[in-house]
């Protein structure tokens, strides 16, 4: 047996503190997590109302809002495009692959007008097919991971389904739950 010493004060962490420091290091996404909003919370529930699946795939991204971007990133903290959607289906227990090319092979297409909270938004340069993948929200706004320019910082956010961020060529899809 080792004999107890005693620390000077000025040196005594509280077991409460030490413990606060490991949980904010060992698990960040918890301690990162945006609150939602009140409007987002309301909306959270009335998507529940219809579908609950989808309602906890809207929450999980919205709890990322203005999170970093991160090329490849599949979260918690850090994220692209494919692993936003990827992470925020994963919490409600539905598996996607990483990648907008595996996404789009994983819904079944649907018209701009059939759009509900929970569809996928495919988009890209006319010229250039299909690049980016948002997370529709309702009330024409989808959330994603955007990559930054001189103008915008490379966050997670919402904007509207005719934002020039979600880009021109659009692929509308479900994923079947």
């Amino acid at each position: 047996m080792f004999p107890i010493r005693k620390l000077p004060m000025k040196f005594s962490i509280p077991i409460a503190a030490l413990a606060m420091v490991l949980v904010s290091v060992v698990a960040p996404s918890t301690a990162q997590a945006a609150a939602l909003t009140a409007d987002q919370i309301s909306l959270v529930r009335s998507i529940a109302k219809t579908s609950p699946i989808m309602a906890k795939v809207v929450e999980a991204a919205l709890t990322r809002e203005d999170g970093r971007y991160r090329a490849g990133g599949s979260g918690p903290t850090a994220f692209d495009c494919s692993g936003l959607i990827m992470w925020s289906f994963a919490q409600a227990g539905v598996k996607l692959k990483h990648g907008t090319a595996n996404q789009i092979k994983q819904i079944t297409r649907i018209k701009k007008k059939d759009l509900k909270p929970g569809d996928l938004v495919f988009s890209g340069r006319a010229k250039g097919g299909i690049q980016h993948v948002s997370l529709y929200i309702g009330d024409g706004k989808v959330i994603h991971a955007t990559y930054g320019s001189t103008s915008r910082k490379n966050q997670i956010r919402i904007d509207t389904l005719d934002s020039a961020w979600v880009m021109d060529h659009k692929v509308y899809g479900r994923v079947k739950v």
